[in-house]
């Protein structure tokens, strides 16, 4: 994506701006941890932090995306986490239900972070049993990338709103469906071993995913039967093609040869496209939110947040650093160095993301978005979900057969939820 180099200039200044306030003689070293690039880069802004604040030392480890959840579990276990920990936002649940992290609910009222304006979805992904153990850091979505080119020769100006009209736009660009000028080609590519897609087309539902605080499945409620319904029914007409990840061996290719006209995908491809897409068509790409039942619709709030541990035992300069990274020009400058969107809206005009046509999407789609399932065990339920939805696409089973399988699957994965929250309830 283009930035306004001004802005990021601006925006990265802030690594050298001054912090609110000093610190305290240190104990000892503050320890933090991020996954993949982020944990990369940080150390920058920790360097800056510390010559800010003379008496801190601060030591960042990044940790492989692929090793961390384990090493994260071993460092709980051996009582060794860092001070500050940055968690996907679908991780906090389950070290919450271990102990492992600090309300920062007094801190935070206290704050300059209580005045940003987080994404709700994201502070929501966050907050458990009244309680905020993260601060957004960057967040994603899932939305529709699109060949514009091709959408205006099927006749379409732009993306539909809702079901019925992608339903007419996804006709006209799959050759299955008497669009013979796209023979062999498809509207949509949406793999099965890719749960986001369908995760956001239930969470358009009226109903809940899960019941009962969690503790079992609502799969066979009319509004997420409707969505689940209309998932299988994309590969079923033709729409989207019947294929895992494995099989689309470059994506990049195949979008830029139109195989596929629309993806629904995260905000890391907006860099991606740019990058990998050839000159050729660069300018023939597009992003939209995703449609809904009736009109626009939600998708998944993700993202990841960093939280205080525990065991830390300098949790005040923990929840400093965690301000520090929180204001809106570092998360400016964090965009300028990943890519990664921020979760205060308030710097988003700073980098000119709401006037980015392909950005703005993604602004409009996260003030849409709703938190997934807060259940530790959600990843493996959500696993389950498009694992069933192959076998009903591929005339396994019914998609009766299937949801009740999908709500009985979840009542044995969540049984110990149910007994844990039993057990606190009788406490």
């Amino acid at each position: 994506m283009t930035v306004d180099r001004r802005q990021f200039g601006l925006a990265l200044a802030a690594l050298g701006a001054a912090s609110a306030s000093g610190c305290a003689p240190k104990s000892g070293r503050l320890n933090i941890w991020a996954m993949g690039v982020e944990g990369e880069i940080l150390g920058n802004f920790a360097d800056a932090f510390s010559r800010q604040n003379a008496d801190c030392a601060v030591r960042v480890q990044a940790l492989p995306w692929s090793a961390a959840h384990e090493k994260l579990l071993t460092a709980f276990a051996a009582d060794d986490l860092p001070d500050v920990v940055a968690l996907g936002n679908t991780w906090v649940t389950e070290f919450h239900a271990l102990g492992a992290l600090e309300p920062l609910n007094a801190r935070l009222a206290g704050s300059p972070l209580h005045d940003n304006r987080f994404f709700d979805a994201a502070l929501k992904s966050v907050t458990l049993d009244g309680q905020v153990l993260g601060i957004p850091w960057y967040v994603d979505t899932r939305l529709l990338f699109y060949r514009s080119d091709l959408l205006h020769q099927a006749g379409f100006e732009a993306p539909a709103d809702t079901w019925a009209d992608w339903d007419r736009q996804l006709a006209a660009l799959s050759g299955g469906t008497n669009a013979t000028w796209r023979d062999g080609k498809f509207g949509l590519l949406m793999p099965f071993n890719e749960y986001e897609p369908l995760v956001a087309l239930c969470l358009q539902a009226d109903e809940p995913i899960l019941l009962d605080d969690g503790t079992r499945g609502g799969f066979q409620q009319a509004g997420v039967r409707e969505a689940f319904a209309y998932a299988v029914s994309l590969y079923q007409r033709g729409f989207a093609a019947s294929l895992t990840h494995s099989e689309v061996t470059d994506p990049y290719a195949a979008f830029a040869r139109g195989d596929y006209a629309f993806i629904i995908t995260g905000p890391w491809n907006l860099g991606e496209f740019d990058r990998r897409l050839p000159d050729a068509i660069k300018a023939n790409w597009a992003t939209a939110p995703l449609p809904g039942p009736r009109g626009p619709g939600a998708s998944s709030a993700g993202g990841v947040s960093m939280g205080v541990t525990r065991a830390s035992t300098q949790k005040d300069l923990a929840f400093r650093f965690i301000e520090y990274m929180g204001a809106p020009a570092r998360q400016a400058a964090v965009y300028g160095l990943t890519g990664d969107l921020p979760s205060d809206q308030r710097a988003w005009p700073m980098l000119g993301l709401t006037q980015s046509v392909r950005a703005r999407p993604f602004f409009d789609q996260l003030n849409r978005a709703k938190p997934v399932p807060q259940v530790p065990e959600w990843e493996r339920i959500a696993n389950e979900m498009v694992a069933s939805l192959e076998r009903v696409v591929r005339g396994q089973v019914t998609l009766d057969m299937a949801l009740k399988g999908l709500d009985e699957f979840a009542w044995t994965t969540l049984a110990k939820r149910r007994t844990m929250l039993a057990r606190k309830a009788a406490a």
